[in-house]
């Protein structure tokens, strides 16, 4: 697409990573440079991509550099500091009056102590010594250490609310610099259309679409408020503060399901926005990598069915149900395949199962190689809870890649999950808290061979049919034209008043 001068109608998206795990976005801007649009992707310098731009697939990537303040580091290194300094007086304070000490105390790790450790026995034992005269005291200082034992727990927790607080803080102060880093980075583009990826994009997108005369598109890839019950209220509060404040400020909004889309029309009075799901570009499996191979990694047969999970170990995905559910299948394995921050609690519950050989872990793939990986097993699962409402109403690029792999498709009874299996018959439906309920379901599957085909061959069918990246990419085009088309017209107009 061109604008009236000739050249590419231009097309900045933002996108707060460093964008090599993000296939949403990778294929938003392949598509719109195949439409004929100029792309720039302006995301973030990492520990592990420190490339300023480079070209990707035709469009060009701009990564921005942010150097978290010199005070955060101090705050953070004071706070470490203090925390060290009441474990010293509180155990070498034990050590004077005679009370027993705690579980860091001097001598208590059996294990050989560090130099550190070292030290911080060193000074204990010195405050200790300058604290001895307390122990005429005693008999007094007993009763009030118990009380402040007693209450331990409360300081603790409110101690958790500070640090806690000082994160949320944190998070809003980053996300601000980032964003003017961002702005700044595309200062030069002159660009029809702006798109923010997901909540922290917001307040960006609707700077530069003002700046530049362009049009803003907010694109939500989840439902961002309340996403992570860890998070505080003032975090929620503040989230949805600038959801609501710049929701109202673009010209079109996108999200990835029809469930997201009824939340956000309903909470903030807005058109309903246009749904793009997560679908992967069409894609036939190629022969699937010796490296990658499931069968080949475990010695497995021909004949033995594969259950896969395939993505992010975290907390509320299911996992760990999932892996007790491996206690009750009587035919067929579990494998999953991913990485996360709960991976060593995960490996642990595997190699506590007391059951050898139903359930496996094995090493990650390239991105780009997931359905072909995925397509040696049989079954793919998505066990996510209601953790939160971003699982709640999850759509998740797997469930459309297991479909693509031509896997029959077994998840948890949450309604967008439930509602695409029933429609479509791909496998079965189970309540993800319950493990035996779990292997029940699976057990129904992969216990009946006519079944199981005819549940992959309709995961086939609807996913090359109806859910794939051409389909739902193009409404994305579309989108991008009207608002393009739309900023022309206004411009067009500027141009024709008459100077003041």
């Amino acid at each position: 697409m061109t604008q009236a001068g000739g050249s590419p109608t231009r097309v900045v998206m933002f996108v707060m990573n460093d964008l090599l795990n993000d296939p949403r976005v990778q294929r938003e801007a392949r598509s719109a440079v195949r439409a004929g649009f100029r792309v720039t992707v302006v995301a973030m310098q990492s520990a592990r991509c420190h490339v300023r731009r480079e070209m990707v697939d035709g469009y060009e990537v701009v990564r921005v550099r942010y150097h978290r303040s010199i005070l955060r580091f101090l705050v953070l290194r004071l706070l470490w500091l203090g925390s060290l300094a009441a474990l010293v007086l509180a155990e070498g304070f034990k050590l004077a009056v005679g009370l027993p000490p705690g579980p860091k105390a001097p001598g208590q790790d059996p294990t050989k102590p560090s130099i550190f450790r070292q030290i911080k026995w060193a000074l204990m034992r010195g405050a200790g010594l300058l604290l001895f005269p307390l122990r005429a005291f005693r008999p007094l200082l007993v009763q009030l250490a118990r009380r402040a034992q007693a209450t331990a727990p409360l300081r603790e927790e409110r101690w958790k609310r500070v640090l806690q607080f000082i994160w949320d803080v944190g998070f809003a102060r980053d996300t601000f610099w980032i964003s003017l880093a961002m702005l700044w980075a595309s200062r030069s583009e002159r660009a029809a259309v702006f798109h923010g990826n997901d909540l922290p994009t917001l307040p960006l997108t609707t700077w530069a679409a003002f700046l530049h005369r362009g049009k803003a598109l907010y694109d939500s890839h989840e439902f961002w408020v309340g996403m992570n019950p860890q998070n505080t209220a003032f975090f929620d509060g503040m989230s949805r503060w600038v959801e609501a404040r710049y929701i109202h400020r673009m010209d079109a909004v996108v999200t990835v399901n029809d469930l997201i889309a009824d939340e956000l029309r309903r909470q903030y009075q807005v058109p309903q926005p246009t749904v793009v799901m997560n679908c992967p570009e069409p894609v036939v499996p190629r022969l699937v990598d010796p490296a990658h191979s499931i069968r080949a990694t475990l010695g497995l047969s021909p004949e033995m069915p594969i259950i896969l999970y395939q993505g992010r170990y975290e907390p509320g995905r299911g996992l760990e149900e999932l892996i007790e559910s491996g206690r009750y299948l009587s035919k067929g394995i579990i494998v999953l395949r991913g990485y996360g921050s709960n991976e060593a609690d995960l490996r642990q519950r595997v190699a506590g199962l007391g059951v050898p050989g139903r359930v496996f872990m094995v090493d990650p793939v390239p991105m780009a190689d997931l359905v072909s990986a995925a397509s040696e097993a049989d079954v793919g699962v998505v066990p996510y809870t209601a953790y939160s409402p971003g699982y709640y109403y999850a759509s998740p690029n797997k469930l459309f890649e297991y479909m693509f792999a031509g896997l029959a498709i077994a998840v948890s009874n949450l309604p967008f999950l439930e509602k695409l299996v029933r429609d479509h018959d791909l496998g079965v439906v189970f309540e993800p808290a319950d493990p035996r309920q779990i292997a029940a379901q699976l057990n129904a599957l992969v216990g009946k061979p006519e079944r199981l085909r005819a549940c992959r061959a309709n995961a086939t069918r609807a996913g090359r049919a109806r859910y794939h990246w051409d389909h739902e990419g193009g409404k994305l085009i579309e989108l991008y034209k009207t608002l393009a088309a739309a900023n022309t017209r206004r411009g067009s107009a500027n141009l024709c008043r008459p100077s003041p």
